[in-house]
């Protein structure tokens, strides 16, 4: 909360000195550096007085040296994170607004300040020699050279390439990002609009009600305006996870910040905490239901009233943000928490725990309901998402065809079940250390730890219900494994760490073969020089870890993200310059039909960011050209060629694209060697008049 009020104060004097005292004054550079000293000065100030009074209350120097000396080093110790905040800031001006771009510097900045004033201004005093706090603070200040540099890469790697058509992302953020548009269009909150009937009410509101707000209706459209806010909510469950783990683990700085670290190093977390996406609020959310309880435990558990109405709206949101299903998992996780805490007494559960529950569950629905309320056509919220988007989920095909699909389909429980590891990525080898180690010494957990564990188990089962069971629906409870790894990761042994270690130099090594694979085929050097520094880097670190014991643990989520980057690098060729179409070609284009190839709903949606001003349509991608009667005789169409084929009849522009959706010889010919056949394309935009007619 200090950190929040900090942000607050800092953000609200930008404002104030932007919109109103320094308002129109020139340079404006000059001024907006003015600013966001006085912000930054006014928010250091707010932090100093309650860390001061109670954050750090317990520490000696707390008490003991004069404020305006405390106030001073304080300040001095923040020093590194302004430089960091003013320099990130300065940088990010060029892609967002000032306040969305000094936002993001203070959370990159609010790190290196918390750890130089914990370590440093805060700092605990040794008694007599002998002391296990200042013990531990020692190895935490000889790791903060590399958690500062690991959360400087985390915030690299989740702002590298925001703007990117080829992150990794799952295509729902085209049906989300379509329906955003038509309803910036309409001007109107409710109901959503969508170019495709049956996809208006696929989500509640909330999300694109961020949209509408990140891109001020539509005004500044953009990849980037749609997806920063999934990574600030990203950033803030991450910090969750971290302060938790700190808490948990008696106030070990070291533990807090490995457990931020490992939350952002989990694939999941990467590959679905950028994108415009419910994921990430949805899981933001739902994390902090739980964090709640386990914050403010005993009060919590107590509380009749007050915990309950917390918990309830913190809950509403989160089915605001993604579905009324998700009261099931929050309701059977928090029921088993409380039966925990009466030690299995239904008696006692009766009297203490249902009615709490009962009111969370009742408060979570009302704040749902008020989508129905306030939207004027509620019938259709009732048609498509509770009957079509829900209840749809849960099949149709009786008792033995579910049970079939649960123990033998593609979506089968062992899918899911798998789905903890293949979330974690390159961190799935120690996961699955910390299980075992878990489950081996669990009469030794503490009562957290057991809890934490019951809301993961409590996640997998209730999603073992739905007909289709994805990965996805366990994202809630990666928070959770990132808390638990970054309090057990000490006592699993070392070669679980290796292998992710081997596995991570083994993924930059086959992404530095494919990058000069590519560079061969456009005879040209696409990459930036540091490119090729990552990779070399990331593979260096690995085996140095491998070599070096100490660091071999410590060094598995930086690798992981620098597997992140080295990817998103990558991919980054395919935008542009060699990705994209020229000015002059958007220009001759715009007010024209054109027809793309989809090969999912609402893939044209990404077109419309290479040509503004187009009036961009889809066609099956199958077709391999645009087909029936309303295709105009002026239209245009972008197909897809091989890399090598020459330009077609009437060719206008070009550029060069990935694949996807491959088929299984395809993969066994890419894992041969032929990968820039199957893995390259160049999608080409020609006048329809020039396809051949069959």
């Amino acid at each position: 909360m200090v950190g929040v009020s900090g942000v607050v104060i800092n953000q609200l004097a930008l404002w104030i000195c932007m919109n109103g005292l320094f308002r129109g004054n020139e340079p404006v550079s000059l001024w907006q550096n003015v600013s966001m000293a006085i912000g930054i000065v006014l928010g250091m100030t707010n932090n100093f007085h309650w860390n001061r009074k109670w954050t750090w209350k317990d520490r000696e120097r707390t008490q003991e040296l004069p404020l305006v000396h405390q106030y001073l080093q304080y300040a001095a110790a923040n020093w590194p994170g302004i430089v960091v905040q003013v320099t990130l800031t300065n940088l990010l001006l060029q892609f967002m607004h000032l306040q969305v771009a000094n936002l993001f510097a203070i959370g990159v900045a609010c790190v290196a300040n918390f750890l130089l004033n914990d370590l440093w201004t805060y700092r605990h005093v040794r008694i007599e020699g002998i002391d296990p706090e200042a013990d531990r603070l020692d190895r935490a200040r000889q790791a903060v050279p590399l958690l500062i540099t690991g959360f400087i890469l985390a915030a690299c790697t989740y702002m590298y390439g925001l703007s990117s058509q080829h992150i990794l992302r799952n295509g729902d953020e085209m049906v989300y990002m379509q329906i955003t548009r038509h309803t910036a269009d309409a001007g109107h909150w409710l109901p959503l609009q969508s170019g495709m009937e049956d996809m208006r009410n696929t989500k509640p509101p909330l999300l694109f009600w961020q949209g509408l707000l990140s891109t001020n209706w539509g005004a500044w459209w953009s990849l980037e305006a749609l997806r920063w806010p999934s990574v600030a909510w990203s950033m803030l469950t991450a910090g969750m996870a971290g302060l938790l783990a700190w808490r948990l683990a008696g106030r070990d700085l070291l533990k807090g910040v490995m457990a931020g670290l490992t939350y952002l190093a989990f694939f999941s977390s990467y590959r679905y905490g950028r994108p415009y996406l419910t994921n990430p609020p949805g899981t933001f959310w739902v994390f902090s239901c739980f964090f709640v309880m386990l914050w403010w435990e005993p009060r919590s558990f107590a509380s009749r009233f007050l915990f309950p109405t917390i918990v309830g709206m913190l809950a509403g949101m989160a089915l605001l943000t993604k579905s009324f299903a998700q009261l099931v998992p929050i309701g059977v996780g928090l029921a088993w928490w409380h039966l925990i805490q009466v030690r299995w007494s239904m008696r006692a559960f009766a009297q203490r725990a249902v009615p709490a529950l009962a009111w969370i569950a009742a408060l979570s629905l009302g704040v749902f309901s008020l989508w129905f309320v306030l939207d004027p056509e509620p019938a259709a919220i009732w048609r498509e998402f509770v009957l079509g988007e829900n209840v749809g989920k849960m099949g149709s095909a009786g008792f033995l065809g579910w049970l079939k699909g649960l123990l033998w389909s593609g979506s089968s429980v062992w899918t899911l079940a798998a789905g903890w590891f293949t979330n974690a990525g390159l961190l799935a080898f120690p996961l699955f250390g910390v299980a075992v180690e878990c489950w081996k010494h669990r009469a030794d957990l503490s009562r957290a730890e057991r809890m934490l564990w019951v809301w993961v188990f409590a996640l997998f089962l209730v999603f073992c219900l739905p007909s289709q069971r994805s990965e996805r629906y366990l994202l809630e409870g990666m928070p959770a494994l990132a808390v638990l790894m970054a309090l057990r990761s000490n006592h699993v042994g070392r070669n679980a760490f290796m292998i992710s270690l081997a596995v991570g130099a083994a993924v930059f090594m086959s992404i530095g073969w494919v990058s000069l694979s590519l560079t061969r085929e456009l005879a040209e050097h696409p990459f930036e020089w540091w490119h090729w520094l990552l990779i070399l880097g990331g593979v260096g670190l690995s085996v140095v870890a491998l070599l070096k014991p100490r660091w071999t643990a410590a060094s598995v989520a930086p690798v992981s993200l620098g597997v992140f980057l080295a990817l998103s690098s990558f991919l980054g060729v395919f935008d542009a310059p060699l990705g994209v179409y020229t000015q002059d070609i958007q220009r001759r284009l715009a007010g024209q039909v054109v027809w793309v190839p989809e090969n999912f709903r609402s893939v044209a949606e990404l077109e419309r960011f290479l040509l503004p001003g187009a009036d961009v349509r889809g066609y099956p991608a199958v077709q391999g050209r645009p087909t029936g009667t309303a295709i105009g005789p002026d239209d245009f169409a972008v197909i897809t060629l091989p890399l090598r084929d020459p330009p077609p009849v009437g060719a206008l522009a070009s550029r060069i694209d990935l694949t996807s959706r491959h088929t299984p010889e395809q993969i066994r010919d890419m894992v041969g060697g032929r990968v820039s056949e199957h893995l390259f394309c160049r999608r080409w935009v020609v006048p329809v008049s020039s396809l051949p007619s069959n």
